[in-house]
């Protein structure tokens, strides 16, 4: 275990590098993810699976290794994520572009939190399941010390303090790619990366939401984490830096 913290943490300080250093953060925590669903009994291999929010693949790719076919969905998708086998659709993840029932399970990672409205989203993933599928969601909480992304942790003191500490410094460094994807200077929590937003999400609005849109939660906890914090009433939201939930459709 002390060796995969490791060796992620060495990957999350090289991931803003480029693009392929981000891809590669993102798929070693997918083969991470991968062995922990099966675990948890969730048939990969030969399912259908939509990756929503694929960005720039890296989970894609992760679940593809273990057999799943892969559709990837994003307001961007990554052009050369076809060549590798993963079929990519440009869309909305809150009017998906797919008839209801259509997939074996939905992996929503990191993108709640960068969706105006949250219940759609969880409403629209309920909607493409088949009876019986699976679907996976994570997010880092808003309180915990990565829950304000970029702003992190000035977001302790409130968006506006956040924004004017934004201003005056390099959040990405220098050599980073991300500046010229998203920009730097967001003039609020909506605009953070440009057509994205931030969102605040908690583990407690999370947990209703889910229960709300026709979900009901087969496991949940904190990623990666010998102790699962996530847990712990109150002290959960400040503690978990990514929690994570294993849902199935109910109805």
């Amino acid at each position: 275990m002390i060796g995969r913290w490791w060796t992620l943490w060495l990957l999350a300080r090289k991931r803003l590098e480029s693009p392929e250093s981000y891809r590669a953060f993102q798929f070693y925590q997918g083969r991470w993810l991968t062995e922990r669903l099966q675990g948890l009994g969730v048939p990969l291999k030969e399912s259908l699976v939509l990756d929503l929010g694929a960005g720039l693949g890296g989970y894609s790719l992760a679940l593809r290794a273990v057999g799943a076919k892969i559709v990837g969905l994003d307001l961007r998708p990554a052009a050369d994520l076809r060549s590798m086998g993963v079929d990519q659709v440009k869309g909305e993840a809150l009017e998906l572009p797919f008839r209801c029932s259509s997939f074996d399970g939905v992996f929503c990672a990191s993108l709640i939190e960068h969706v105006r409205d949250q219940g759609r989203l969880l409403l629209e993933m309920r909607r493409v399941l088949k009876p019986g599928g699976w679907a996976y969601l994570s997010f880092p909480p808003y309180f915990s010390p990565l829950g304000g992304h970029q702003f992190s942790p000035f977001h302790y003191l409130g968006e506006r303090v956040a924004l004017a500490i934004a201003r005056r410094r390099r959040w990405w460094g220098s050599s980073s790619w991300v500046p010229a994807e998203f920009g730097t200077n967001p003039a609020s929590f909506a605009d953070a990366f440009g057509a994205y937003g931030l969102y605040p999400v908690t583990i407690a609005k999370a947990r209703g939401l889910i229960g709300r849109s026709g979900f009901e939660i087969r496991w949940w906890g904190t990623r990666f984490f010998p102790v699962n914090v996530a847990r712990l009433p109150i002290l959960g939201e400040f503690l978990s830096w990514h929690v994570e939930f294993l849902l199935k459709p109910v109805g």
